[in-house]
């Protein structure tokens, strides 16, 4: 998908908006980033040609490169697929989950605690839905997910600013391995459905944009 220069870009600018620290609107400024990076400004475009395609930045004729902006329309598209896709995973794969996959999903999120960094919180989160996908075995399902991951992990990563989000996340993950754990589809859907609203919720609140009621 990239050579190893571009793949470099990409990991920076990438991190860089998913993280929050490049705003929805800012521009990119190729020369910076290759200074920054010691490289030409080939692997840099070719980057954000990348993250163009993944919905991360939007180019403008004659102006340039910009971390794209998140509209309420944006977070309702990516969360009513995330519920689509996932519930849809969820129905497919819970017989297929093993004890020990949920055992070591446990112990993950066991040691999570008030004191652990964010990047934790987001690891332990990507483990348990990633765990739900895969057990589907439903590749394109996986595939279409894997389009979209990158929109699905920045908001993600916004929902996380609002106080207690990450706190009430490890709750929520919680739940839903004791559902799963006890086989309880109907409880782990509606556990799953949840979790999804709470975190559009929680990015509508971070961004001050009011949801559709």
């Amino acid at each position: 998908m990239k050579t190893s220069r571009t793949k470099i870009v990409y990991d920076y600018l990438y991190e860089q908006i998913v993280s929050y620290k490049l705003k929805p609107g800012d521009p990119i400024i190729e020369q910076d980033i290759s200074t920054s990076l010691g490289c030409s400004r080939t692997p840099v475009r070719e980057a954000i040609r990348i993250l163009a395609a993944e919905g991360l930045v939007r180019h403008i004729p004659a102006r340039g490169a910009y971390i794209s902006e998140i509209s309420l329309q944006d977070i309702e598209e990516i969360f009513s697929l995330r519920k689509m896709l996932e519930l849809g995973a969820l129905k497919e794969g819970l017989p297929r989950i093993s004890d020990e996959e949920i055992q070591n999903v446990e112990a993950v999120l066991a040691g999570l605690d008030q004191n652990s960094e964010s990047d934790a919180f987001f690891s332990s989160d990507r483990l348990l839905h990633d765990m739900i996908v895969r057990n589907s075995g439903n590749k394109r399902l996986m595939q279409f997910l894997d389009m979209i991951n990158a929109q699905i992990e920045r908001v993600r990563r916004i929902s996380a600013l609002r106080p207690q989000r990450l706190s009430n996340s490890k709750k929520e993950h919680l739940e839903i391995l004791e559902a799963i754990k006890a086989r309880d589809l109907e409880r782990a859907t509606q556990i799953l459905d949840e979790h999804i609203e709470n975190v559009k919720l929680s990015c509508f609140d971070v961004l001050r944009i009011p949801p559709i009621r």
